[in-house]
């Protein structure tokens, strides 16, 4: 239970398809039939419950809920203008992640969150993927914040403009590297999250460190 009890851990979470194998792969960012992890920092196209179609990005992670922001309604490179205030989302209030193609248009797969389990596990890495800026307009002197988001083709750069997202490249966001000691960390770690779960209990081993003298 170390990975719980940690005060400086954070929470991340890995998003594990049911029946399928746990394991800890060089690139979870990118969707993966078996599993992947979500990132802080990245757009993600959700469709909630409640049938609401929502594309927001990843600020933050607690125990069983979601962060978002939405889009900036930033023209050009103002990163003075910013998207006010945040959407906490329960986990089981999301019914797909939407995967679109590169460019804007219809959902090209749907991610059915009943198929999957959500498991929340403490760590000492914070799952982010980074920004990175560049010149969009010709006309402007300015870089332009490109951001992260996920979709059919794996985790592709967009930017922001007037409240929408518009596809920048098809240069992949460059995946975090984990060595082996950090993988076999957050493999314990959702196994711990898989097994109360799946088993709805933890096995926890009780010492009677209190023994009278007539024991």
């Amino acid at each position: 239970m170390d990975s719980f009890g940690q005060v400086d851990s954070t929470w991340n979470l890995m998003i594990l398809k049911k029946g399928e194998q746990l394991e800890i792969q060089d690139n979870m960012a990118e969707y993966n039939s078996s599993g992947f992890y979500l990132y802080r920092n990245c757009f993600y196209d959700l469709k909630l419950k409640d049938n609401t179609k929502q594309t927001l990005r990843l600020e933050d992670i607690k125990l069983d809920t979601l962060i978002f922001i939405g889009i900036s309604p930033k023209r050009g490179s103002d990163l003075t203008i910013t998207t006010q205030g945040t959407t906490w989302i329960n986990y089981n209030s999301i019914d797909d992640f939407l995967l679109l193609k590169s460019c804007m248009g219809k959902a090209s797969k749907k991610i059915k969150c009943n198929d999957y389990h959500f498991l929340f596990y403490k760590s000492r890495e914070i799952n982010t993927l980074e920004s990175k800026y560049a010149y969009v307009f010709s006309s402007r002197d300015k870089k332009n914040e490109l951001i992260p988001r996920l979709n059919n083709h794996g985790v592709l750069y967009y930017f922001e403009y007037g409240g929408n997202l518009y596809y920048h490249s098809g240069i992949k966001v460059k995946q975090p590297k984990y060595s082996n000691d950090e993988k076999a960390k957050a493999l314990n770690a959702t196994l711990i999250a898989l097994d109360l779960i799946v088993n709805k209990q933890l096995n926890v081993t009780i010492t009677n460190t209190n023994k009278s003298k007539y024991d």
